[in-house]
């Protein structure tokens, strides 16, 4: 429903975002957004956007994750000034690394620093704001005047939206937020600013990677992220099954189901220590793959190692010497100078800057129409063996179970992720957030993207992603789950009410 037109300036901007198709904006009120505040309530009904009130901004911003993660559809935020900058800027942070898009509205000022009250009014504004988060945003900004808040909401919109997306981060002045709108104030068509299409691949680097995927005796698909994108998954499928090439999935996200017979995940070494050619589609983080941690007597470690390296930093290749390898994404883009979440810089044959989903297409077409007779005679002899190393692989898994962990003390995550599973198998189930060490993407039947909007951990952003993936569904009948490992809701308990106060319902 379209809204009336607006009257001050705060009004033009729920306005501009309800046009846009905002549904929620997690907030934690504060004074200097209440210009903000008050439209939303008063201007939008509390309507597109809806306020869903957090008892942290980090909260706030998770929701904001979790529910484009279930959706696909980018929301606000609502962070009051500096302090609530600083608390959200943790969340901010994940937002960033996981290409999630969204937009953080803060408040600051008053800019005129003869309207400013005594002490308070200074210490909560800064020149400028957003240099708290620059370093872990795609884009801030601090505009003046109508027109410009105007152009800068609209702006913010397309940046979050363009690939790879992540958050953005907007700032009002407090008496902005309150003036009014200039009489002859021109509302823009919101049609004509639209988020520019993806980049695909170079034909020529595309027609290279084909060849070299047929040309290949034992080649490997290395994915991250693809069940994000509609149709993602079912291009993937597509191409594998097309050049019977066995799949790692990385990451928390869904790429590919667990039971499809390609999907090796978890038989790394076996698959890799073999292959002369990797084919990796939007992986942040290759080097993860494509080594392995081993004994050394420099490293330093307890007694038992913590983990499955300890506390080892020595890395061997897992691939022989020689293999090839492609590289397909938009990561490239996306780096920045301030944080490291690019890894190290690896030797690579065929880079490609592209769409993954496009590029996949546009290689899969180059198969579909110049495979030969060699390259189908070793898909077709490739196959049974992919086939058995699944099988045996989730055949051991489940052995591993009932034989060593189930009767574990304390109770095995195993087997937590196993009871967890017998009660919601006959249901309409989504994983919203969490994980038992990976056992339930193991054990439970992961068919489709649906089911599967985010796994990984949290360190107090897991919650919040939980509730806004579980606020997606809300009304409907999903059984929404939610792992709350590694002690994150210990960090956000207050979630707890937000959940009761909006009716949002989670295991």
């Amino acid at each position: 429903m379209s809204l009336e037109r607006p009257e001050f300036v705060s009004d033009l901007v729920i306005y501009l975002l309800n046009e846009l198709g905002v549904e929620y904006a997690p907030l934690n009120p504060g004074a200097t957004i209440r210009g903000l505040h008050e439209s939303v309530v008063n201007y939008g009904n509390n309507t597109n956007p809806e306020l869903i009130t957090c008892c942290h901004e980090e909260l706030a911003v998770a929701m904001a994750e979790g529910f484009y993660l279930a959706t696909g559809r980018p929301q606000v935020t609502l962070a009051h000034n500096i302090v609530g900058l600083q608390h959200a800027s943790k969340a901010i942070y994940e937002a960033f690394l996981n290409n999630i898009p969204m937009i953080i509205l803060g408040g600051t000022g008053p800019l005129d620093a003869s309207h400013r009250r005594p002490w308070i009014d200074w210490i909560h504004t800064a020149q400028v704001q957003g240099q708290i988060v620059r370093d872990y945003v795609k884009w801030d900004d601090q505009p003046l005047g109508a027109q410009s808040v105007a152009e800068s909401v609209l702006r913010a919109y397309q940046i979050a939206m363009t690939e790879p997306r992540g958050p953005v981060y907007l700032c009002f002045d407090v008496e902005l937020q309150e003036a009014r709108l200039p009489d002859d104030f021109v509302l823009p068509d919101i049609s004509r600013y639209q988020v520019p299409a993806s980049p695909q691949g170079n034909p020529e680097a595309v027609e290279e990677a084909a060849k070299a995927l047929m040309a290949a005796d034992n080649p490997v698909i290395v994915v991250e992220g693809l069940g994000r994108t509609p149709g993602g998954s079912e291009t993937l499928q597509t191409l594998v099954d097309l050049v019977g090439v066995p799949v790692i999935e990385i990451g928390s996200a869904y790429n590919l189901p667990n039971s499809h017979p390609l999907n090796v995940t978890g038989a790394n070494a076996e698959v890799l220590r073999d292959t002369d050619l990797v084919l990796a589609a939007g992986v942040s983080n290759l080097e993860a793959v494509l080594t392995r941690s081993v004994a050394s007597a420099s490293a330093t470690a307890p007694v038992t190692p913590r983990g499955r390296s300890g506390y080892n930093r020595v890395f061997e290749n897992s691939i022989p010497s020689g293999t090839k390898i492609i590289q397909i994404g938009l990561n490239d883009y996306g780096i920045k100078s301030w944080p490291s979440n690019y890894g190290r810089i690896l030797a690579t044959d065929t880079a490609i800057l592209g769409d993954e989903i496009q590029v996949l297409k546009q290689i899969t077409k180059v198969c579909q129409d110049s495979m030969g007779a060699g390259s189908r005679k070793r898909a077709t002899d490739r196959i049974p063996k992919i086939i058995k190393i699944h099988s045996d692989l989730y055949d051991g898994l489940h052995k591993e179970v009932k034989e060593r962990l189930w009767n574990q003390t304390p109770t095995s995550t195993a087997r937590l992720a196993s009871e967890i599973w017998e009660v919601i198998k006959d249901e309409d189930w989504v994983l919203v957030h969490g994980s038992l060490s990976g056992w339930e993407r193991r054990l439970w039947d992961v068919s489709d993207e649906s089911r599967w909007v985010a796994g990984g951990g949290g360190t107090g952003t897991g919650m919040g992603v939980a509730m806004g993936a579980a606020l997606a569904f809300r009304g409907t009948d999903k059984v929404c789950v939610s792992i709350q490992n590694d002690g994150d809701l210990l960090y956000t308990a207050g979630s707890l009410y937000t959940l009761a106060h909006h009716d949002i319902p989670m295991l």
